[in-house]
């Protein structure tokens, strides 16, 4: 099932890649805008899920009815692959009923995390979904006793059951860690509490904190929010820098000690259910569903360690653009030359998206313009919505939706073509594709996210004759790929030495998280730059890290998309074809074998090694420009 906080949610990073601003500054005394304030196409219709919330409380009352169904095939399933049709299209067809009253009621959560009733009916169907999984934790360890020869001949003689060819297949791999019935519904039943540390650091970094005041570029003392900090760190004035940053981060080290007793339950949490399971370590059996070997993790790492001199370089031409003795990773925002900073409207990211995404062809195109000009998107930041984009959906509705905090900002409009990307690949999988295959792995949904970024870059700097501007399209690209790769990679460092701390019985407390991320940021950026001590903190900030080891998918899928766009942009029409079948292939193969159908290995580290040198490349070129 596509959960938020667990599976589909597909938020940007605060740090280095950016959350996203409000539309303006608000009202006089620089508050944020409320909801009602935000003209209605600016916001998502999620009358195209549910007519209303009598529609949705009806349809809620018929799926807890009808869970109880699930228990007549217990004990069962071993008798004929017409049960275990039945069955698992049975659990397949509530699941997707689920999953739709689970997205509305987050959804209309996070336009407003303030209002109790959102939260209350966001709680009851996450409660709902727990009762569910316990009622059908049966299923696996049942079809895992059946043996491996009559399992084919039921596949074989049971027409529809061999749509559940990879399922089955998959299910054998996973033998070894599927334990027995009761111990599979003792699990199911601590969905719950697993996720309390997740929404404890949601409530206290989204709900209880309150950011200070701080003076902006117009010397107006405006409310700070995680999307005006990333504006302020645009700022060509470094006093706004800095105090944005220190009233950021300041703040975030009030409430250290709590944050991180948030971090370690979700430690503890992993480290549980890889035990449980029988797993060698929580990074195996994050990595294992996706049948991911832990040597892709690990030479991701590797790559980005071997090619870090790029990194430090791209530093040092900051500093010099900026005329600066000391630079501080505060600084490292700024525009190399002041049309990077140039507003972007809404209206006119979104025409420019579309124009990019023709290589692409017509249907893709279609699809793009219906989402962005039928209301399938939240626009701009309000008080109460939660921060950063993400593109999130469901199996059994028209279209998924996405999150904006838009800004009217270049950033923000590739911001744009990111989550477009996640939500047409969700538009092309659940049209292909059974349900039991419509929830892709992230390993290749960033690919089709950051293939629209490659993709926008490339009609922006074809348009555009101005060597300024083409400098700062330059400067774009290499910071993301410093927000996209190297700091993922530094994030996904962190998650892996911090949890093999955790698993060694180090206890995990603020100054053990502090020293940890501070000592990694220093081996990445070295001498280049002033790291300010309250950077250690930036732990805290990253609600992605509650999705144990997701984040290194960053820099995995940005690699794979620079390499295969490169074809793509050639005009070869091959190239589009097999991306396309990517993208409607959804989880119906690992995604390593997805990849490798669409042009690009990423057991190797080639795509890694060759985005690393093309930013080399456009980190020399930027040099001889300046």
């Amino acid at each position: 099932m596509k959960r938020k906080y667990e599976i589909l949610m597909l938020l940007l990073f605060a740090v280095l890649l950016g959350f996203s601003c409000s539309q303006t500054d608000g009202d006089s005394s620089g508050a944020l805008p409320e909801r009602k304030d935000i003209a209605e196409e600016y916001t998502w219709n999620l009358n195209d899920l549910y007519s209303g919330l009598e529609a949705w409380e009806a349809e809620f009352q018929s799926v807890e009815n009808s869970i109880p169904e699930l228990k007549t095939y217990q004990g069962k399933l071993d008798h004929s692959g017409d049960i275990i049709l039945e069955c698992l299209k049975k659990r397949d067809e509530l699941a997707s009923r689920i999953d739709k009253l689970y997205v509305y009621a987050h959804l209309a959560m996070d336009s407003d995390t303030r209002n109790p009733e959102f939260q209350s009916r966001a709680n009851r169907i996450a409660s709902l979904e727990v009762r569910f999984h316990e009622m059908v934790s049966y299923i696996v360890p049942e079809l895992q006793t059946i043996a491996g020869k009559t399992l084919e001949r039921y596949i074989e003689n049971t027409p529809g059951l061999d749509m559940y060819g990879h399922y089955f297949h998959d299910l054998n791999r996973s033998r070894s860690h599927i334990l027995n019935p009761d111990q599979e519904r003792l699990l199911a039943m601590t969905g719950d509490m697993a996720r309390t540390p997740g929404r404890v650091h949601e409530m206290l970094t989204v709900t209880d904190i309150r950011f200070p005041k701080v003076k902006n570029e117009e010397g107006k003392w405006v409310e700070l929010s995680p999307g005006r900090y990333y504006q302020m760190l645009y700022s060509e004035d470094p006093d706004v820098r800095r105090g944005a940053f220190e009233g950021m981060y300041g703040t975030y080290e009030k409430f250290q000690n709590v944050n991180a007793a948030a971090f370690d339950g979700m430690l503890k949490a992993d480290i549980f259910y890889a035990r449980a399971r029988n797993f060698e370590s929580t990074l195996h059996a994050s990595l294992f569903s996706d049948n991911i070997p832990t040597d892709v993790y690990d030479n991701l790492i590797e790559s980005v360690h071997n090619n870090l001199e790029p990194l430090r370089k791209y530093m040092e031409l900051r500093k010099q653009v900026l005329g600066v003795d000391n630079l501080h990773l505060y600084d490292t925002s700024v525009p190399i030359v002041p049309e990077a900073g140039e507003k972007v409207p809404y209206e006119e990211a979104r025409q420019k998206v579309l124009e990019a995404l023709h290589p692409l062809g017509e249907d893709y195109l279609k699809l793009a313009k219906e989402g962005l000009y039928g209301r399938w998107i939240d626009v701009y930041e309000t008080r109460g919505k939660t921060n950063g984009a993400y593109s999130w959906g469901t199996y059994d509705a028209p279209h998924p939706y996405i999150l904006m905090n838009y800004n009217d900002t270049r950033d923000n409009m590739f911001t744009l073509a990111h989550e477009l990307g996640h939500t047409i690949h969700s538009m092309l999988t659940n049209k292909n594709q059974p349900y039991i295959y419509s929830d892709y792995s992230l390993f290749v949904a960033e690919v089709a996210s950051t293939m629209n970024e490659a993709l926008l870059l490339d009609h922006l700097l074809k348009t555009t004759e101005d060597p300024n501007i083409r400098l700062a399209l330059m400067d774009q690209w290499a910071d993301n790929i410093v927000g996209t790769l190297y700091t993922q990679v530094l994030f996904a460092e962190f998650e892996k030495t911090i949890h093999e701390k955790a698993e060694a019985g180090i206890p995990i407390t603020a100054e053990t998280l502090n020293e940890t991320y501070m000592a990694i940021l220093k081996s990445y950026y070295g001498d280049s730059l002033v790291l300010d001590d309250l950077y250690k903190l930036t732990w805290g900030r990253i609600g992605h890290f509650y999705r144990s080891f997701y984040v290194y998918v960053y820099a995995t899928s940005i690699s794979a998309s620079t390499y295969l766009s490169g074809k793509i942009l050639d005009g070869n029409s091959q190239a589009v074809s097999d991306y396309l079948d990517m993208l409607k292939a959804g989880g119906s193969d690992y995604p390593i074998n997805l990849l490798k159908n669409a042009g690009v290995d990423m057991s190797k580290p080639d795509a890694v090694n060759y985005t690393l040198q093309k930013f080399g490349e456009i980190v020399d070129e930027m040099s001889r420009a300046l």
